[in-house]
């Protein structure tokens, strides 16, 4: 009887420390066609926290061909129930720093606060509304609201 007490507080203590040591940020990416994006680029964003407030930003890893100052982007949203979300996202894109850099990250925040209320997968499609060049991968960042 002892030796099963044991065993049910053991696997409960680890647990409870499993569930605290899920990270605070997810990030997840694709690959796109540097030459010539213009297809729509599917994100899949695992959660399992339904109660959690978050942030999101995309963000594009982009060659020296990437020569825009500002983006358009559909960006839907397809929760694991099916039910969709679309709407276009401007991005303004900051000029680099560096002098001709081979290769950067450009990060642009998208939303702050949303909760995703189900668990479950959720889908993002990030399309561009005309064809682009220099963009190498797409992607989501989310982290904990503040």
């Amino acid at each position: 009887m002892r030796t099963s007490a044991r065993h049910i507080a053991a696997a409960t203590a680890a647990a409870l420390l499993a569930g605290g040591c899920v990270s605070p940020h997810q990030s997840a990416a694709t690959d796109v066609d540097p030459f010539r994006w213009e297809r729509g680029a599917e994100i899949r964003l695992p959660n399992a926290d339904t109660v959690s407030l978050r942030d999101a930003e995309v963000f594009l890893r982009c060659n020296d061909r990437f020569a825009e100052d500002t983006l358009t982007l559909r960006i839907a949203t397809i929760a694991p129930d099916s039910l969709r979300f679309e709407e276009p996202f401007l991005l303004v894109i900051p000029r680099g720093e560096s002098p001709a850099p081979l290769m950067r990250e450009v990060a642009v925040p998208y939303r702050i606060r949303i909760r995703f209320t189900q668990s479950g997968d959720y889908r993002c499609i990030l399309t561009p509304t005309r064809p682009v060049r220099g963009v190498e991968a797409v992607g989501v960042n989310i982290e904990k609201s503040e």
